[in-house]
């Protein structure tokens, strides 16, 4: 099999236009190909007038005398084709969380023999979709079970963004095993893959079932609350106050919502340090606009247009768009009563005529109190004045850019995605001083790359303050904790940063695991 890289076609090609190119850079004939398997592919939008698709496939031929091309191998696309073999074991491990660092996790240690328990503090994704749809429609919220809490974390009700190459270590196996549960074949070669939230919702209830056909076991309504530590190692854990189970290895993949949990673990004595995170606001544009600037006359021939911006501004920090939502909408992502937390969700059309994503700011544990949990507190401190500035009810404030740069509140009417209403406000009046003058500048410089990113029709929906952990759970070469038997992993762990290095964090610990048993 061969590799040709740097296929570049209209928009509107067709597989037979692929099959031309390939015969042409090969410079062989249609009756030696055997098949041809697109690898990647972007748009480069660099020229309005002759925006290209780029593309790279994978050939196989009949012959390959005369061939001068790279010779390349289709990486592996589902556990089993790592070339681990399975072992006999009874040994117990429960996986705390699933997300997709704990869906991945209990995944691979079925794959491999294991029989893990995979407990979930909040509920089905059948039943995360009810509460969701109650909390947008009626502006009631369940703590148990909304978008931080529940089967499949917090990024199914996301874009269900997947932003990593093929190429890097296991996660063209992430991307198999999704597949393999219902997510679309274009993930696997898209240069920035996503599901959707709608079709996430069904992927997760599907691995659900592939994991019970392993033998593994998920519980929801399923919450850690305590650990027993004897000799160094954990040896028992309490599930809900009361149900006591005995553990031979545990996967912490609990997520950075769960504070709770993460307050018991350092009350337990482990170890754990502040670290750098990023707090912002959720910023709203016409999709139209966005679409419009990246691709210009022919933005309704490609998909909707999404961007990644960054800068560092003149106080040092760094300012980027995180988690774009092209086609989406801002959502109440609270999980405590009396707080505002804003995220971004798109179903896989993207047909939403709002484009949205965060826009953050470096923050340090040296802006707070420099303790452990400074970070925490500082950004539970700013969700729940969010709330009280809007009179309750999960409103969101909110501010055009236009007067966040006057300095004065918003008192139009707003027309935007987020459900259940937004309040308009100043959020000078709510962000600290060095997150505003930040945005300013950071609004500034984006808006000489997108054209009218900074212009009149840019909404603020605040606050943005989810994006990281504040903390890392320390863990050695192992993948342990300082407590034995103890392996923390994914985004809440401070080890990874969306689905699919979330996913990529819990195969490699499952493997620690399964390394340990050999």
């Amino acid at each position: 099999m061969y590799r040709i890289t740097g296929i570049r076609l209209p928009i509107g090609y067709t597989e037979e236009d692929i099959q031309k190119a390939v015969l042409k850079k090969l410079n062989t004939y249609k009756y030696n190909l055997v098949s041809v398997k697109v690898l990647s592919r972007s748009i480069d939008a660099r020229y309005k007038n002759n925006i290209l698709y780029v593309i790279s496939v994978a050939v196989e031929l009949k012959s390959s005398k005369g061939i001068k091309a790279e010779e390349f191998t289709l990486p592996p696309v589902s556990i089993k084709e790592l070339g681990y073999t399975p072992i006999t074991t009874n040994k117990k491990v429960v996986v705390v969380g699933s997300g997709p660092a704990g869906l991945f996790a209990g995944l691979t240690l079925a794959e491999l023999g294991f029989k893990p328990i995979i407990i979930e503090r909040g509920g089905s994704v059948e039943e995360r979709t009810e509460k969701i749809d109650i909390l947008r429609n009626d502006g009631i919220l369940d703590t148990a079970t909304n978008v931080q809490f529940g089967e499949g974390g917090a990024g199914t009700f996301s874009d269900g963004k997947l932003n990593s190459g093929i190429s890097k270590d296991y996660t063209s196996v992430v991307f198999g095993e999704l597949i393999k549960a219902g997510a679309p074949d274009d993930i696997m070669y898209e240069s920035a893959p996503h599901i959707g939230t709608d079709e996430l919702r069904k992927v997760v209830k599907n691995m659900r079932n592939i994991l019970a056909n392993l033998g593994a076991t998920l519980v929801t309504h399923a919450q850690l609350t305590d650990i027993k530590v004897e000799g160094g190692k954990v040896t028992e854990i309490t599930i809900n106050g009361n149900r006591k189970e005995q553990v031979d290895y545990v996967v912490l993949a609990i997520g950075q919502s769960a504070e709770d949990t993460i307050e018991m673990l350092h009350s337990k004595g482990m170890i754990m340090t502040p670290k750098a995170f990023s707090l912002g606001v959720r910023v709203e544009h016409p999709q139209e606009l966005i679409s419009y600037a990246q691709y210009g006359q022919s933005a309704h021939l490609l998909p909707p247009a999404d961007y990644k911006l960054s800068t560092h501004v003149s106080n040092g920090r760094g300012v980027y768009t995180f988690c774009m939502c092209p086609g989406g909408e801002v959502v109440c992502s609270s999980f405590e009563d009396g707080t505002i937390i804003t995220n971004g969700m798109s179903n896989r059309a993207r047909d939403n005529k709002y484009a949205n994503s965060a826009v953050l700011v470096s923050v340090t544990p040296n802006d707070f109190d420099g303790t452990l949990f400074g970070g925490f507190k500082a950004r539970k401190a700013l969700e729940r004045k969010a709330y009280d500035i809007t009179g309750g009810g999960f409103k969101a404030p909110a501010q055009y850019y236009k007067d966040f740069v006057a300095g004065r509140a918003t008192t139009c009417d707003i027309e935007c995605s987020y459900k259940p209403m937004v309040s308009g406000q100043n959020l000078h009046n709510l962000l600290p001083k060095y997150v505003c003058e930040s945005i300013l500048e950071g609004m500034s410089t984006f808006g000489r790359k997108i054209k009218g990113f900074d212009g009149e029709e840019a909404l603020f929906i605040a606050p943005e303050t989810h994006s990281s952990s504040p903390i890392r759970m320390e863990r050695g070469e192992d993948g342990q904790s300082n407590i034995g038997g103890l392996y923390p992993c994914g985004e809440g762990a401070g080890y990874a940063g969306g689905i699919t290095s979330s996913a990529v964090d819990g195969i490699k610990t499952a493997l620690k695991i399964y390394f340990k048993e050999q």
